[in-house]
């Protein structure tokens, strides 16, 4: 298991023993554990004496073992057949901690969504003391919110399901030859609400029996194939193919999707890849990704010549945090890191002094930062190393009438300067646009940071007119970012092929607010090239003296 899935564990058991009304030091311990765990860099499994870990004592360190061990361990288990199942639904409503969920259970007997819901939209709630009226309509918008979101995964962790699925069926399954990623997965969707999985073995039958991992599953269609299909544990669907390897390539265009290439396929099996079935069908092979675009079927010789961005074209890794703001490693730890990755250059954004809940810098603290940016880029310089240099850089807070975080006489301070929205999202559309345009009018501005500042799955975006910011960014010389973060991936891919007509710079940013969130930028290029992002279109391909030049509009 991953370290962040350990920590989703103990982080829900908190909750549950929060909910239970247990002791406050026992529930901090597991809450401490699990914000420890996110942040190590070595992989839990790897460590020997778990107890050397600090806020984890033998206690902690056995259950831990548990986890790795099978999934899960007595007390969460306990804690689990000790509340009602939909309690845990209540806990993920967004506003409705643990505490309050408690107050809800106890006053009002609600332990599902549904009684949730139906408490609210009878007026229930806001009769409870700290509630109230807003408090009542944020928890119906939460629900609503959570019920389009349940059953689904962001594409990281639904590729980190797939991946485990996989290895367990080649682990435990002789004879299957290899298993291949389709439909969501393989066209990497944002968030995914199916596993699709294609089984090759000699005789193209589904292997018995199946491995233990897998839920129940029953027979069934699904793209023109025959399957079986259920739904694990989280809610998400799993289907299931199997094909002969020589049916391999046209198993995998049928499986793939969407449904209009699908339509363009034969229904008898076409043999040899898949790039031969795209010829039988009288289309230019182009990578799953680029499928969802609008009208892809009619127009695969067009898209088959782009010359999609990697990551290993990428020189730059921009937008990233420090102890500085709110990262969890120093500056020069993380410059040393994004330099191991191969990069030859890096920007530092730490937050600007208006986000105080994110440690925003005062311009003293600016100051004393650039100081240590100069010391490292002379070490650099000097090291023998490969050539490397941190751009000084800030992620400025855009403010409520779009202007930018600190004065000119601070702004002219940094090399470039990420403009950002992270706080009053209640907006309407015609806001929202006039705030980010505003800010990527100012001439301070370089890159527009997570325009819609959504996170899949957990929040939408404040809405915004597309293409009237995209057009001022264009007029303006101001990069667009892809975060590459998975909960953001923000601009959205749908939109980066507008960007790439209005000759926008897409900057694909990892965001990246610990050593191990450098490496976030490969789902930026995975959305970008979904989007038919070319290198030469990709700020970060710049060398590090051209992106210089970009910068100071040079």
């Amino acid at each position: 298991m991953t370290n962040k899935e350990i920590a989703r564990l103990l982080k829900e058991t908190a909750a549950l023993l929060e909910l239970t009304g247990a002791n406050p030091f026992r529930v901090r311990a597991f809450s401490g554990a699990a914000r420890t765990i996110e942040r190590m860099q070595e992989r839990l499994v790897d460590v020997d004496d778990l107890t050397t870990i600090t806020g984890i004592g033998r206690g902690l360190a056995s259950q831990i073992g548990e986890i790795l061990a099978r999934g899960s361990f007595d007390v969460r288990d306990e804690l689990l057949g000790a509340v009602p199942p939909g309690v845990l639904d209540i806990l993920a409503v967004k506003g409705l901690g643990a505490k309050k969920a408690r107050v809800l259970w106890q006053e009002l007997g609600v332990v599902s969504l549904d009684d949730l819901e139906q408490a609210a939209g009878t007026g229930r709630v806001a009769e409870l003391d700290g509630f109230g009226a807003r408090s009542q309509t944020s928890i119906l918008e939460g629900v609503a919110t959570l019920r389009r979101f349940m059953g689904r995964q962001r594409l990281a962790d639904a590729v980190g399901t797939a991946t485990r699925l996989s290895d367990s069926i080649q682990a435990e399954c002789p004879s299957v030859e290899n298993v291949l990623f389709t439909g969501d997965v393989r066209r990497n969707v944002n968030d995914v609400g199916c596993i699709d999985l294609l089984i090759v073995t000699g005789d193209g039958h589904m292997p018995h029996p199946m491995p233990a991992v897998l839920p129940s599953l029953s027979p069934g269609m699904a793209n023109g194939l025959e399957c079986i299909q259920g739904k694990l544990e989280s809610g998400l669907e799993i289907r299931v193919s199997a094909t002969k390897p020589e049916r391999t390539g046209w198993s995998l265009a049928r499986s793939t999707g969407p449904e209009s290439f699908r339509t363009l396929f034969s229904e008898q099996p076409v043999p040899g890849t898949e790039q031969d079935v795209f010829a039988a069908g009288g289309l230019s092979w182009i990578p799953p990704e680029l499928r969802d675009l609008p009208n892809a079927a009619r127009r695969t010789k067009a898209l088959a010549a782009l010359e999609l961005v990697t990551l290993s074209d990428l020189e730059g890794c921009l937008h990233n945090h420090s102890t500085y703001s709110d990262g969890a490693h120093s500056l020069e730890e993380m410059a040393h890191a994004a330099r191991e990755r191969g990069y030859s250059y890096f920007g530092i954004c730490d937050h600007s002094q208006s986000l105080r809940v994110a440690s925003g810098m005062s311009p003293d603290t600016v100051r004393r930062q650039q100081a240590e940016i100069r010391r490292l880029n002379d070490r650099f310089a000097e090291d023998g190393g490969p050539p490397f240099r941190i751009f000084s850089g800030v992620e400025s807070d855009i403010l409520a009438d779009g202007s930018l975080d600190y004065d000119d006489d601070v702004l002219a301070l940094f090399d470039f300067i990420v403009a950002s929205i992270h706080t009053g999202f209640n907006m309407t559309r015609d806001e929202a646009t006039r705030r980010l345009v505003t800010a990527v009018e100012n001439p301070w501005t370089r890159i527009l940071g997570h325009p819609t500042g959504r996170l899949i799955l957990r929040r939408n975006g404040y809405d915004i007119d597309h293409e009237a910011v995209l057009e001022a960014c264009a007029k303006n010389d101001v990069a667009v970012e892809l975060n590459a973060n998975p909960y953001r991936l923000d601009l959205d891919w749908t939109w980066v092929e507008r960007a790439r007509e209005l000759g926008v710079l897409v900057s694909i940013n990892p965001d990246a607010h610990s050593i191990d969130q450098l490496d976030l930028t490969g789902w930026g290029v995975r959305a970008a090239r979904k989007g038919g992002l070319q290198a030469g279109e990709c700020l970060n391909t710049f060398s590090a003296d051209a992106f210089a030049r970009w910068a100071s509009r040079s």
